[in-house]
């Protein structure tokens, strides 16, 4: 049995960080091989391997600046005269070249080889938006970069793979400017675009797209376009894919547990689950979060929290201490109470940002908010104070608003209200009063 600890930083067999973001993964001749973005220097793509999806062995930088090229299409552009970009947009100081993210591999029974695609960009801005190919003789090896292009003429961005029970492999990619979700019908060599086959939800903006398939249902994962930081994420399910999909419904809480989708993968029975939590701060400080899914029904998809994941041949089991960490989250889904340890403001979601960290604890009648930072309580005019059994300014409760809800003071009868970046007392009726206690995970 392996555990995985959710939250820690992922290493490699030789203790070193493992630098695979955006990641796909492939199961291949009893091993899971993990491909995804690589950032430093001229690397663009690594690859890791593992019995268990927790021991990684790294394997090689499958894909660099300086790989070879093959004119398979026009756009042989991996060493561009433009320097790649930082997580911020801004330009790195560092070497040219191309952006590559979210690498994807399958392998084609039909030719022998590992084909890649990915989402490329120009190294100078995200206007490119385009897909690229490149495929190599071994699962690990160094590949060939044959170009990048536009499919059927489309914009491409956040994109993933998918190979169905007869072969048949699908390429899909958020489109005019991540309004739609294509999904495109690949060639038998899986090294060109067949058909665009279908169009999904047209107009409401989804990316970090994740297709896999379960008791003849596909199940599409997909998040809102919020930059780095994290939101609600979503699901679809459908009884073909190129037939009628459904609407788009809630998958893992408020922020989906800070995470965007990924990839799933099957082991021990079950599926799971594995997100990127990204850190807007620090890219390289980034976190791999891996999580079992169920099935309710056969055409709903859930996820829970777990702190650890144990996962053997026999199954995968869960285990969480209790959490006390929240997030107060005001009714938009965009400003988060913060605080300086005295004062209390609103926030913009920064995974980073430990001002935006509270703690529930039980208190007589309702529950107060210590400041996970400061350690001081959240008092009802908007002052920090040290906590008292006395001080009834401290204590909170909770009630029904809508999908949120009202934090009331117990003494003031006062909820928030929200001026910018202030946060002041209101009445309780007032709507910028809801609010979300969301876990912070």
């Amino acid at each position: 049995m392996a555990t995985y600890r959710n939250g820690t930083p992922l290493l490699d067999a030789d203790g070193s960080v493992v630098h695979c973001h955006g990641a796909g993964v492939l199961l291949h001749d009893g091993w899971y091989y993990l491909f995804g973005e690589d950032r430093r220097g001229d690397n663009r793509v690594s690859c890791y391997r593992s019995k268990d999806l927790v021991s990684w062995e790294f394997r090689n930088t499958v894909l660099t600046l300086a790989a070879k090229t093959a004119r398979h299409y026009v756009r042989t552009d991996l060493h561009l005269a433009g320097r790649g970009l930082r997580h911020d947009g801004l330009p790195e100081v560092g070497p040219r070249g191309a952006n590559i993210e979210r690498p994807k591999v399958l392998y084609c029974e039909k030719t022998g080889k590992f084909v890649m695609w990915m989402h490329f960009e120009n190294g100078r801005d995200y206007n490119a938006a385009r897909c690229a190919v490149a495929v190599c003789d071994t699962v690990d090896g160094d590949y060939t970069y044959l170009g990048s292009f536009n499919p059927v003429g489309n914009m491409s961005r956040d994109c993933t793979l998918f190979k169905d029970d007869d072969g048949t492999a699908y390429f899909i990619s958020s489109s005019r400017d991540n309004a739609d979700m294509i999904i495109y019908r690949l060639s038998d060599d899986y090294l060109s675009v067949d058909e665009q086959v279908k169009t999904l939800w047209p107009g409401q903006y989804r990316e970090a797209p994740v297709l896999f398939k379960r008791g003849g249902r596909y199940f599409m994962l997909t998040s809102e376009c919020t930059g780095w930081n994290p939101n609600q994420g979503g699901y679809a399910v459908a009884r073909s894919i190129d037939g009628r999909w459904s609407s788009i419904r809630p998958f893992g809480g408020p922020t989906t547990f800070n995470t965007q989708p990924t990839a799933v993968a099957e082991a021990g029975g079950s599926l799971l689950y594995i997100g990127d939590r990204w850190d807007p701060s620090d890219y390289f400080n980034s976190r791999i979060i891996i999580l079992p899914l169920s099935f309710p029904d056969e055409d709903v998809c859930e996820v829970e929290w777990a702190d650890e994941v144990d996962i053997s041949p026999e199954g995968v089991k869960t285990s969480s201490q209790e959490k006390a960490l929240v997030r107060i989250m005001l009714h938009d889904k965009t400003n988060y109470v913060a605080s300086d340890g005295y004062n209390v403001f609103a926030g913009r979601l920064g995974y980073a940002n430990k001002s935006l960290l509270w703690r529930r604890e039980d208190a007589d009648g309702g529950f107060v908010l210590r400041h996970a930072e400061s350690g001081r309580c959240l008092s009802g005019d908007g002052i920090m104070a040290e906590y008292s059994a006395d001080e009834p300014r401290l204590v909170w409760r909770a009630d029904a608003f809508e999908k949120s809800g009202l934090l009331i003071n117990q003494y003031s009868g006062k909820s928030f209200m929200v001026f910018g970046r202030r946060v002041v007392l209101a009445d309780p009726d007032e709507r910028f009063g809801g609010y979300r206690l969301v876990t912070d995970y």
